[in-house]
């Protein structure tokens, strides 16, 4: 089905970012838990290149005088704060030396360049340009999935193009032949979710109860536009009603660019022709409403660390299934996750099946990947089927309330569920999922 095919290519360059985040933590150093980033970006697309400052507030015992923060293939030009002593960077790590205080509470602000070769993806031709999955590509952040901040993020552009960003958009300045574009996202996630877009785009408006739903598009008619996300307000309503939890912000927007499909905090892009796809046939929507589960499930309700990932992707393809059902039946569902156990059914025939919960995320195979997506949402769909549907979603809303803003181990989710159905799960997650 396509469906499956897109989602596919949305693994393969999607969990290789989860890989290289796991791997950057290697650097023996204090841990850090970040309170709040402030960023301003000034990318320039001729040049693929882009600058920025960054401060970070963060608490760390600093026992060691040294913090590290991931920092990519970028420059680090000086680091300022009161604590600071000195930097150097190694690696894909910027390493800082703290004096330690009695707070244990630092605020730094790093000056850094670059000309990213990941993390960012320039349409020159089209004049525009989207950051995707590596976020340490374009700021100085820690990459960890269970550190969580807010963000003010700050987008320098050219005259003519506009910016969409993660948080929502508090100003615009205008200057002689720039244009200064101040987002802010009041409640934390982990940086691996913050990105940005810029180029020229026709916006088309909506609207979900009290939230504005923003479109963004080139090439297609506000028609057009308005039949490929004609859905989106009944998928948001849904995804509320199962979680139990209104969707975080005001605002939430989705840009057809480029050819990558990704969520990040309060937006989600989708590749261009995606939107054709669509046009012909209404009900292939899974990605729109893959994206959008994010907003709870990975984005809100985060994996703890990259070896519990299924809990991410897994939920989301499981959710645009279960919304399918919702909206266009239950042969549609029944069809999604037929479709999910084949290429699980595929994997386990030739001997490659693991355990959803991975001993080490490190060099994922193209079926360890597709494992944690498709054979991740069969089991929710088999758990559904072990529990019946008032317990199951029960369940769900449960799991969901418990550990929204938070990171989860699959420990923490089949606890949720055996409290809420008053039963054991240990069979069926020693079978499935262990």
């Amino acid at each position: 089905m396509k469906f499956i095919k897109l989602l596919t290519l949305l693994s393969l360059s999607y969990l290789g970012n989860a890989q290289e985040l796991a791997q950057s933590q290697s650097l023996k150093a204090d841990p850090v838990d970040v309170l709040a980033y402030q960023v301003r970006v000034e990318p320039d697309l001729s040049r693929r290149y882009i600058e920025g400052v960054v401060s970070i507030r963060f608490k760390s015992s600093a026992s060691t005088g040294k913090v590290a923060f991931d920092s990519g293939r970028l420059i680090v030009t000086k680091v300022e704060g009161t604590q600071v002593k000195g930097f150097k960077q190694t690696g894909k790590q910027t390493i800082i030396s703290l004096t330690p205080n009695n707070t244990q509470t630092y605020e730094i602000r790093l000056f850094y360049y670059g000309a990213p070769r990941r993390g960012f993806v320039f349409l020159n031709k089209a004049q525009k340009m989207y950051s995707v999955y590596f976020t340490s590509e374009w700021m100085v952040c820690n990459n960890a999935p269970d550190d969580r901040a807010p963000i003010k993020l700050e987008v320098l552009v050219p005259k003519g193009v506009i910016s969409v960003a993660s948080g929502v958009l508090k100003k615009t300045v205008n200057t002689s032949n720039k244009v200064l574009f101040s987002w802010k996202q009041t409640y934390a996630t982990p940086a691996y979710t913050y990105g940005f877009v810029i180029g020229s785009f026709d916006t088309t408006l909506d609207s979900h109860n009290d939230k504005l739903l923003k479109y963004y598009s080139d090439g297609y008619t506000k028609k057009e536009v308005k039949k490929i996300f004609q859905y989106t307000g009944d998928m948001m309503a849904f995804f509320e009603d199962k979680s139990g939890i209104p969707f975080p912000q005001d605002t939430y927007s989705q840009v057809l660019v480029g050819r990558h499909y990704q969520e990040m905090s309060g937006y989600a892009i989708l590749k261009n022709s995606y939107g054709r796809l669509v046009l012909k046939d209404s009900t292939e929507t899974n990605l729109i409403s893959h994206e959008l589960a994010h907003q709870w499930w990975g984005n809100m309700i985060t994996c703890k660390n990259w070896k519990h990932f299924w809990l991410n992707e897994g939920f989301a393809t499981f959710m645009s299934a279960a919304y399918n059902e919702h909206r266009f039946g239950k042969k549609k569902y029944e069809a999604n996750i037929q479709a999910y156990f084949k290429v699980y059914d595929q994997i386990k025939s030739k001997g490659g099946d693991k355990p959803l919960v991975f001993k080490r995320w490190v060099n994922p195979s193209r079926d360890d990947r597709n494992l944690v997506y498709f054979k991740g949402a069969y089991v929710l769909h088999l758990l559904r089927k072990e529990l019946g549907d008032a317990a199951f979603w029960k369940g769900i809303k449960s799991f969901s309330q418990t550990y929204y803003g938070k990171s989860v181990t699959t420990k923490d989710f089949q606890t949720a569920m055996e409290k809420s159905s008053n039963q054991s799960l240990k069979v069926f997650f020693s079978k499935w999922v262990y």
